[in-house]
């Protein structure tokens, strides 16, 4: 695995200051943290938290993500992503560094990737949800009822 230039940031290395920066303005020491995690059943401790922060520890779970997010009181993505428009590196191989931003609106379901080709967004889009809801799922398809109007821009036209 080759290790991304020092200017663009990868996944954990946002995830590990995100953590750092929130801890710290909540004004937990790292125990306080961990015990705000095992109380949820993620069992971290003091040792822990700093062994993630500095590095030590290299990866979280996704349940250790969504716990994190809880007791810091953040939305998920606000933990994977930089809050400022940056290069930022989706996976540690295979794909170009995007900007931020735009990994911010993917990871909220608010557009694919750039270099999606077109069918790639019909089939993100119809595995989005709205706040009306989905709709019938076409059985030949697999896509549901509300991305029809999405793509002859109907009433979510805006969407795209």
């Amino acid at each position: 695995m080759s290790t991304p230039p020092e200017n663009i940031k990868g996944v954990m290395d946002v995830v590990r200051a995100r953590v750092k920066e929130l801890r710290g303005r909540k004004g937990w020491s790292g125990a306080q943290m961990g015990e705000q995690l095992t109380a949820l059943g993620v069992p971290w401790n003091r040792s822990v938290v700093a062994n993630f922060e500095s590095g030590r520890r290299p990866a979280v779970s996704v349940q250790e993500l969504l716990a994190l997010a809880l007791v810091l009181d953040v939305a998920p993505v606000n933990l994977l992503v930089p809050l400022d428009s940056e290069p930022y590196l989706v996976t540690p191989e295979g794909t170009e560094a995007q900007n931020s931003a735009d990994v911010w609106l993917w990871m909220r379901g608010q557009r694919p990737l750039p270099g999606s080709s077109k069918a790639g967004e019909r089939v993100y889009f119809a595995e989005a949800p709205t706040e009306a809801g989905r709709g019938e799922r076409d059985p030949e398809t697999g896509l549901y009822e509300w991305y029809e109007k999405i793509d002859s821009g109907g009433a979510d036209g805006d969407r795209l």
